[in-house]
């Protein structure tokens, strides 16, 4: 099957609203530290244009590239608790799910130690 890159076309709508929720956040927090974009493109060696993307929430632009961006805004704690297993209850459910039932003991045990 040959490889498919997601465009904004066909990315889905779910994941184009939490990248621009995402971008939105980051265009806020750098505004709340007083940072100019080309400031905070200095400071992580990214285009001034690829700063901007992130800020519009573009769903096309590298991953590492918000990282950064939150890295350099300090905001990397977050980066803990994204995807954590800990929070995945429909994955922790699925789980248990495949646990069996029961625990069925070896017949014939030998009690000689």
């Amino acid at each position: 099957m040959p490889r498919q890159n997601l465009t904004p076309e066909t990315t889905p709508a779910a994941v184009v609203r939490a990248v621009a929720r995402l971008g939105q956040n980051i265009a806020q927090a750098r505004i709340r530290r007083g940072l100019r974009q080309v400031d905070l493109a200095k400071k992580t060696g990214l285009a001034l244009g690829t700063l901007k993307r992130i800020e519009e929430g573009s769903p096309t632009t590298a991953l590492s590239a918000y990282f950064t961006v939150l890295w350099a805004l300090g905001l990397e704690r977050e980066f803990d608790n994204l995807a954590s297993p800990d929070r995945d209850e429909e994955g922790k459910t699925l789980e248990r799910a495949r646990y069996p039932k029961r625990v069925h003991s070896k017949a014939d045990l030998d009690a000689d130690f």
